[in-house]
């Protein structure tokens, strides 16, 4: 076999090869197109350069603005939705929605504060600090072309390792579409004033999809028309608490269920350029102070399940601790990333009680910034079974300090084995 490095350029951008959400181009796609190869799909990157400015007029952002963006996603806070298609049957593989926020907490908790200087600098221009991110990539005064990067796009389907075949008795071809995210919601202001920032808009250029594509010896044996590729899909659900007994229900539908975790923010800060977006924060009353989180309690048809306990927190023992409830922490990681790997950025100083969420500013601390999260495991040693939602409702439980008429949003992602059954009918997705 040999393979052959392919690179593609966007199927929908003009001549001038630059895009962005406010000039009226939401949606990027690439077409990887019909032919008798396989798509390694863990290879796929993204590359290209990101500018931004302050002002309808293209002014350039300088230190002394207060525009930035999120230190825990950096590049990837400019897409809001991935969508992958069959380009024979015009069928969809997998979408995940909320993009942004999933990877607020997936990226925190399989990546390691030392990854975010190197290879994760280099790829996707982080750094696990508020001022630095603002100073080294909105603010980035190198060159006219603003910053470069190359990045994988972390989907089931995309992280997958499978070998897709492309033939036209397969899937014949491939489409991946990012809907960028709006310029509120990537950007935002670091002291909260957005005088002279609420024009403030990115823009890329020179975007291209870059892909191995494995030539078989023999395709008749290696290009099946019909076959079966499994991988772990990320599914999204929105909801918002605004009580003291939040008690929230989502119909999953997914029959072999490995992990779910959620993310809260106030809803006041999504989309406002006054705030960071993708701030990962527990819930905040009115005042900007924290509601703590007394009691989690998680059920399957209304039957607690996997934990058979309430999990009473460490604040309602102690409301002056400082620290999150630890095995809080280790949930939402073995909800995340099951098995061994302990690489993250978690820790006491972005996970903890002592930050204020304020009125008019979003939250900042170090070490890249809030990373809040929930979450509990149904499959904890890899055996990809987990846990059969496909009739019953999965539901969460929560004592929550809040005091005050504070709508908080949370975003709930379910992690899931699925398989896609692909023949010369066409292809279909089973949960």
């Amino acid at each position: 076999m040999s393979i052959i490095y392919s690179e593609v350029q966007p199927s929908n951008v003009n001549s001038t090869q630059k895009v962005s959400y406010k000039k009226g181009n939401p949606i990027v796609s690439f077409l990887i197109g019909a032919q008798p190869h396989l798509l390694d799909a863990g290879s796929i990157r993204i590359s290209g350069n990101i500018q931004f400015f302050k002002d309808s007029a293209n002014a350039s952002a300088t230190t002394a603005d207060e525009l930035s963006i999120d230190e825990k996603l950096a590049i990837y806070s400019i897409f809001e939705k991935v969508t992958v298609t069959s380009q024979r049957s015009r069928q969809v593989i997998e979408t995940v929605n909320h993009y942004g926020r999933f990877l607020s907490s997936y990226l925190p908790y399989v990546n390691s504060k030392s990854d975010k200087f190197s290879h994760m600098n280099n790829m996707a221009c982080t750094l696990p600090n508020f001022e630095a991110q603002k100073r080294e990539f909105v603010n980035f005064p190198g060159t006219k072309q603003g910053n470069s990067f190359c990045i994988a796009i972390p989907t089931g389907f995309l992280s997958s390792g499978n070998m897709v075949p492309l033939s036209n008795e397969s899937l014949g071809g491939v489409e991946i579409s990012l809907n960028l995210a709006p310029d509120a919601q990537a950007l935002y202001a670091q002291d909260g004033v957005t005088t002279g920032l609420t024009d403030a808009f990115y823009e890329l250029s020179n975007l291209r999809l870059h892909c191995e594509l494995v030539v078989p010896e023999d395709p008749r044996s290696m290009l099946p028309s019909s076959g079966q590729l499994t991988y772990n899909a990320i599914t999204s659900y929105f909801n918002v608490i605004n009580s003291t007994n939040a008690v929230v229900n989502f119909n999953l539908g997914t029959s072999r269920t490995l992990g779910i975790f959620m993310n809260m923010c106030p809803s006041r800060f999504l989309n406002n350029f006054k705030f960071n977006s993708f701030a990962t924060t527990t819930p905040l009353n009115t005042d900007g102070s924290q509601a703590p989180i007394n009691q989690i309690i998680f059920t399957k048809a209304g039957m607690r399940m996997p934990i058979a306990f309430n999990i009473d927190t460490n604040v309602k023992e102690n409301a002056n601790v400082a620290t999150i409830d630890p095995q809080v922490v280790t949930f939402a990681r073995s909800a995340i990333t099951s098995g061994i790997n302990l690489r993250s950025e978690i820790s006491p100083v972005n996970t903890n009680r002592e930050y204020d969420g304020g009125t008019n500013a979003p939250p900042l601390t170090a070490d890249g910034g809030p990373m809040e999260c929930l979450g509990v495991p149904f499959d904890t040693t890899g055996t990809g079974v987990g846990e059969d939602f496909s009739t019953a409702p999965f539901g969460i439980q929560m004592e929550v300090g809040l005091t005050t008429n504070s709508p908080n949003a949370l975003f709930l992602f379910v992690h899931s084995r699925q398989p896609l059954v692909f023949g010369p009918s066409g292809l279909q997705v089973i949960q």
